[in-house]
């Protein structure tokens, strides 16, 4: 009787422990099954045994029922920043031949992993892809510098780091690919050594002393045509005097000539009317009338007075027969 009530103790007791230790592994191995994934990460599943890794299936963000046995591979979700300090580059020289200056700039970029390329990305570079897409990336930055010459980093900043974009982008998307696209991109401080920026400077004020000597032999080849320019106006400005002088003199003295024409027609007929209106006709007369006035005219004259005889003056005589 005692054996037969034992029994189904024994058994509860056995039945409670089963439960209890099914209840603890379950509260231990389903948690410890579980992966998760963060809302900034990518993840790959992982065999914890073979150390296989399936880069057919990518998992985003969230919670998954893997098992013990398996575990997860994570790579970045976000966009990587990255920031190259002090990189060294080379501007385009002043011919085909030579290389420019040497100076450093500092370059800032970020860049997004393509999901669907995770498992790619895992199986060609696994973790080292950061160093890789680094390294691609200053390459392209240093090819595209020696065709950029110096004075374009401070005159066109903006098309330089354009051309420095799109040369990652390029460098990037040549195989083997690196599964990633260029997000933002920033060329930050431009940095010269002091002995290129004593070559500048000096090149400078060089360029300012040549254009000071140039402008100096403009200054010096303007006042030597202005003084053409003056003494082309003075010497036309001497024969458009002399001309109208000539002008005027040639003037007075056809005005003179035809004065002494129109006095000496006026003389004519003056006289010739005065002959006729006295009955001046003898030819002695005439001679006599022309001496006395020639005399008359005369300035080296002081007096010289003609006048009228009165009858009572005249002596008569008779002709004897």
């Amino acid at each position: 009787m005692t054996t037969t009530m034992n029994n189904p103790k024994k058994i509860t007791v056995v039945v409670a422990s089963l439960v209890c230790f099914g209840l603890l592994a379950t509260i231990i191995l389903v948690p410890a099954s579980l992966g998760y994934v963060n809302y900034y990460e990518y993840a790959l599943d992982q065999s914890k045994i073979t150390r296989s890794v399936d880069t057919e299936s990518v998992y985003g963000p969230g919670r998954y029922f893997i098992g013990l046995s398996h575990s997860f591979i994570k790579y970045q979700r976000d966009a990587h920043f990255e920031l190259l300090k002090d990189l060294s580059v080379f501007s385009a020289g002043s011919s085909d031949e030579s290389i420019g200056l040497e100076f450093k700039v500092d370059v800032g970029f970020t860049f997004l992993l393509i999901e669907d390329e995770i498992g790619e990305l895992h199986k060609e570079l696994s973790t080292n892809y950061r160093s890789i897409i680094i390294s691609r990336a200053k390459d392209a930055i240093k090819n595209e510098a020696v065709s950029v010459t110096f004075t374009q980093y401070f005159q066109e900043r903006k098309e330089v780091e354009r051309r420095f974009q799109s040369a990652i982008q390029k460098r990037w998307a040549q195989p083997p690919s690196l599964h990633c696209t260029l997000d933002q991109f920033h060329l930050g401080r431009i940095q010269i050594p002091p002995s290129v920026a004593i070559k500048q400077l000096e090149s400078q004020i060089q360029n300012e002393r040549n254009g000071k000597e140039a402008f100096t032999q403009q200054a010096e080849l303007e006042r030597e045509q202005t003084l053409v320019e003056v003494n082309s106006i003075n010497l036309e400005t001497q024969k458009v005097l002399r001309t109208a002088q000539a002008e005027a003199n040639l003037l007075r003295s056809k005005a003179k000539s035809e004065a002494d024409r129109v006095r000496a027609t006026a003389n004519i007929n003056g006289t010739r009317v005065l002959l006729e209106a006295a009955n001046i006709s003898n030819e002695d007369h005439l001679s006599a009338f022309s001496y006395i006035r020639m005399l008359k005219n005369r300035k080296t004259i002081d007096s010289f007075q003609v006048s009228y005889l009165n009858p009572e003056n005249v002596v008569r005589t008779s002709v004897v027969a």
